[in-house]
């Protein structure tokens, strides 16, 4: 904002929610939860589950950024979410219902120590320009649930990797409650 404040270059700011869909890395935690229950593995949820967060679908997040770029003020910031708040246990507990999973595969286990028990945007703003969010929690659970079950070569390739079970490994091992 800046060069808005000082120059007058046309900026606008957007700020995202926690964007799930295709080609999500599977160190996130609906990847990751995904592709866990896809093989009967542990699915490692901090804490009691209780975070809450704002689950965007990917292509709703940049359709709100096209709506900025043609419609936003400059100088102006815009949030880009849906507006639900959904706890990580709910989020946990959607997929493995759509996978047919059962919910022993839900392994709590130590919080990271500061954890954001909260991440909630006010979408007012963008949703005063003409946008709203297309995908609601479970269609957009459900649209990335079905990627990861189509586009397993793509996601095994990564968690096969040396790189990737020195993440998990560094992250998860021994953290168990």
């Amino acid at each position: 904002l800046s060069y808005f404040t000082s120059f007058g270059l046309p900026v606008t700011i957007t700020r995202g929610s926690n964007n799930i869909g295709p080609y999500q890395y599977p160190e996130k935690v609906v990847p990751l939860f995904i592709t866990n229950a896809i093989d009967d593995k542990p699915l490692p949820l901090y804490g009691d589950g209780s975070q809450m967060r704002d689950y965007q679908y990917v292509q709703d997040h940049c359709a709100g950024i096209d709506v900025v770029l043609r419609k936003g003020t400059p100088g102006e910031i815009y949030n880009l979410g849906t507006g639900v708040e959904t706890t990580n246990i709910t989020m946990t507990k959607t997929i493995l219902k759509m996978l047919g999973k059962p919910e022993s595969l839900i392994q709590p286990v130590t919080d990271r120590p500061g954890h954001d028990r909260r991440y909630a945007l006010d979408v007012s703003k963008i949703e005063s320009l003409g946008w709203r969010t297309e995908f609601d929690f479970e269609r957009a659970i459900e649209a990335t649930v079905k990627w990861y079950v189509e586009n397993e070569d793509w996601w095994r390739k990564i968690k096969s990797g040396a790189a990737y079970e020195a993440y998990y490994a560094r992250n998860y091992a021994g953290r168990e409650v």
